[in-house]
């Protein structure tokens, strides 16, 4: 069970770095006007988020992975 729990974890993490940098590309594109400018800062922010996913995909290969199974019931305590 250990794979597939690590394959749901590499894939929240492609998910969120993904996430992040097409945001910082939203912002970036807003705040440069000139087109060859923002060119270059997409590819630079790309290739730092795609090499981000591969360095943590690649340090995941040194740990076991286990997936809790957190319920979402509600405990309440009366006093």
């Amino acid at each position: 069970m250990g794979e597939v729990d690590k394959k749901q974890l590499e894939d929240l993490v492609r998910k969120e770095v993904t996430k992040l940098f097409e945001a910082v590309l939203d912002y970036t594109s807003i705040a440069v006007s000139d087109t060859n400018t923002f060119k270059i800062l997409r590819g630079r922010i790309l290739r730092i988020g795609n090499d981000c996913i591969r360095t943590i995909i690649s340090e995941l290969e040194c740990y076991d992975v286990k997936s809790l199974d957190i319920s979402d019931d509600i405990i309440e305590i009366k006093k």
